[in-house]
């Protein structure tokens, strides 16, 4: 892999400005059991390069899995063929040249693809097992592991070469029960945006520990249970409340309010044909009122085990912590070299591409909630009437990613400073500064969790990234709920 990238940035013609390849080689196993079905294993193995070339100010790309001396010949051919065509004229500020040389690992402890798939399968049968003890209203479920290696080689013609492996591993399960009226879902250790077969619950950059560190046998039971439940569990109410929101459903409302509207592309108008726009506009950083001055939410792709950590972008950007909000304000970007330099600053590391066949992007790292100085138990007992949800189920909001409507898999009423009968069926609606600012208390550093989240889509065409999300509970004054 390391020969073929230096090849290739050998056969790039003297008119090119900038030129970078990666070279990378991507591993995922998905293995999966079912109620009353046999076990699946999906296992998929792909290699190959992607070329970015800059003439003129215009960029070239282009993919091949041929790496013979006939396919890297053709891919320099088309990818500056394409930024000549463009015409010249253009204008990319890069920054500041990547010029480092370096090789790096993600750790873990078990390496997930040495595990005998008969280990993998007796663990996830075990959970539906357990999980199919709820009765006969359980009528699906789903217990599933990924596993994921990128082995990638970077170079460019600034003098960087890089080579980087990363792995993840994740798992989760889903039960559906239904009664002929209604159907409810539960979903352990987390919930997906979207329905996906597979990829579910909890992921990290790690080995195999991570999946054992689940729980996934030990909680079916309960979660299915509550799935049952639940079909015979009143409406939520519909009325303006307190909403006081788990780590679990903060990681995706985060995500949605300040991921994606931070990432500098978007704000530059880059996306605004196809998922819209932001209320984050540059004009805006440093002085647009967030949430209240309790809350400060930051990107850091130097966590160890985020699912959105890394060593280096695709870009060979190292991995850093970037302030995006910044006791209630609005302060800063997530950005790329290019992105970065069109609106003056260097670039913070999150260029990202899924897979050797796509453009990197601008994408989220690990979003994460600065903890505050309350607890769970704190703002249950400090609330006379309201309602706690947790488990994300569904989301729509606006282009700008400003307004917004979250459904949770399951909440619970709040009377007294006690926790009552289960609801279901919980919505609530709001937009972005109203929302956070009615956040009233924030759980501590004991009650920070990192959620990953294999299922992040950007991008035509679609771009899926692996994100993390570092969150505590919260508590939000007359949020309108169930409507």
């Amino acid at each position: 892999m390391r020969d073929t990238a230096e090849i290739v940035l050998g056969l790039l013609p003297p008119d090119v400005q900038y030129g970078d390849i990666r070279v990378v080689r991507r591993t995922h196993e998905q293995v999966l059991v079912e109620l009353d079905g046999p076990g699946e294993v999906n296992y998929d193995d792909s290699l190959g390069l992607g070329l970015r070339v800059l003439i003129d100010g215009r960029w070239g790309f282009a993919a091949t899995h041929r790496l013979d001396p006939q396919g890297l010949d053709a891919v320099v051919a088309q990818a500056v063929g394409q930024a000549r065509a463009a015409g010249g004229g253009g204008h990319v500020v890069l920054g500041a040249p990547v010029t480092t040389r370096n090789t790096w690992s993600s750790p873990m402890d078990v390496d997930p693809f040495t595990v005998p798939l008969s280990t993998k399968l007796d663990l996830l049968s075990a959970t539906v097992k357990e999980a199919s003890t709820a009765g006969p209203l359980v009528q699906q479920i789903e217990a599933s592991m990924d596993f994921y290696r990128d082995e990638k080689v970077f170079a460019n013609t600034e003098g960087a070469l890089i080579e980087q492996t990363l792995t993840e591993s994740g798992g989760g399960l889903m039960v559906n029960a239904g009664d002929g009226n209604d159907v409810q879902r539960r979903s352990f250790p987390q919930g997906v945006p979207r329905q996906i077969r597979g990829q579910r619950g909890d992921f990290a950059t790690a080995g195999f520990e991570h999946v054992l560190s689940l729980g996934l046998v030990e909680n079916a039971a309960r979660v299915a249970s509550e799935a049952v439940e639940l079909l015979s569990a009143p409406q939520c109410p519909d009325e303006i409340t307190t909403l006081v929101a788990g780590s679990n459903q903060l990681a995706m409302v985060l995500h949605e309010c300040a991921g994606h509207p931070m990432e500098a592309d978007r704000a530059l108008g880059t996306e605004a044909s196809l998922a819209g726009g932001t209320y984050a506009t540059p004009e805006r950083r440093g002085n647009f009122r967030w949430g209240t001055p309790i809350v400060s939410a930051y990107a850091d792709a130097t966590i160890p085990g985020g699912l959105g950590s890394f060593k280096y972008d695709d870009e060979g950007t190292p991995a850093q912590r970037t302030q995006l909000v910044q006791d209630g304000i609005f302060r800063g970007y997530m950005s790329s070299r290019e992105y970065a330099g069109a609106l003056g600053l260097e670039s913070t590391g999150q260029a990202r591409a899924d897979g050797w066949q796509r453009l990197p992007l601008v994408r989220m790292t690990n979003i994460c909630l600065e903890p505050g100085e309350s607890s769970l138990a704190e703002m249950i007992d400090g609330t006379k009437r309201g309602i706690l949800v947790d488990i994300n189920r569904g989301f729509s909001i606006d282009d700008q990613r400003m307004n917004f409507r979250f459904q949770t898999e399951i909440g619970w009423e709040i009377r007294d400073g006690k926790v009552g009968r289960m609801l279901k069926n919980c919505t609530y609606q709001s937009d972005t500064p109203t929302f956070w600012g009615s956040l009233d208390a924030l759980g501590g550093p004991d009650e920070w969790r990192l959620h990953g989240v294999p299922s992040c889509n950007k991008g035509e065409p679609l771009q899926v990234a692996h994100v993390g999300h570092g969150t505590v509970p919260g508590r939000f004054r007359n949020v309108q709920v169930g409507r």
